[in-house]
């Protein structure tokens, strides 16, 4: 069975170690949007929405996400 080890010069490589770390977390934090968005085009719901009010949800919805990142 393959193995890959990833490696990291901290604290230099910091932000790059925390990607790694919560990779899969951001992936479903992209699903979840996406799943979000699929549901209002497909039941007509984005016409309740103004363009602030989108980018407000969505901003929410990775806002936690996010923080796990950031330096």
């Amino acid at each position: 069975m393959p193995i890959a080890t990833l490696r990291f010069a901290l604290p230099d490589e910091r932000h790059d170690h925390l990607c790694a770390v919560h990779g899969l977390r951001l992936h479903s934090a992209l699903h979840d949007i996406d799943d979000h968005l699929r549901g209002l085009l497909k039941h007509d719901g984005i016409n309740g929405y103004t363009a602030k009010r989108l980018a407000e949800e969505l901003r929410g919805m990775i806002a936690e996400d996010l923080a796990l990142v950031e330096e």
